[in-house]
């Protein structure tokens, strides 16, 4: 069974082709082909996840940063970008639990005092009639 496969033409500088000709030897692998191909495997491989990400910075209490460290060192997240990732995670979905039961809450609220209202205007009315009786 053959693999389809696309021939690429690219140019690097001396040097460059130099350190993938050292990577063959200590690899043993035949060519400096096999080493770009496998270069490219482990970047597609290992890159996959930060394809549609968003880089963000941000400064942090040191003691939080020490617990964070802790936890990674706990086998808790791989490194600081799965903490931050798992930490923000687990906030955004409070956050959308909070504002989508509160939203809940508002309409029942308001279903409440439409009800009510409601129930007013007809105790209103039947006194009206019971007094022109």
């Amino acid at each position: 069974m053959t693999t389809r496969s696309a021939r690429l033409n690219i140019r690097l500088p001396e040097e460059d082709l130099r350190e993938l000709e050292a990577i063959r030897e200590r690899a043993g692998l035949q060519s400096v082909s096999d080493v770009v191909r496998e270069a490219i495997a482990g970047y597609l491989h290992e890159e996959s996840s930060t394809w549609n990400s968003d880089r963000i910075s941000a400064t942090v209490p040191s003691a939080l940063a020490e617990d964070v460290e802790m936890f990674i060192a706990s086998g808790d997240a791989t490194d600081i970008s799965q903490a931050v990732t798992l930490a923000l995670t687990a906030w955004v979905e409070d956050r959308k639990r909070y504002y989508l039961e509160g939203r809940d809450r508002v309409r029942e609220k308001v279903a409440g005092a439409m009800d009510e209202r409601g129930t007013r205007k007809g105790m209103a009315r039947t006194a009206a009639r019971m007094r022109i009786q």
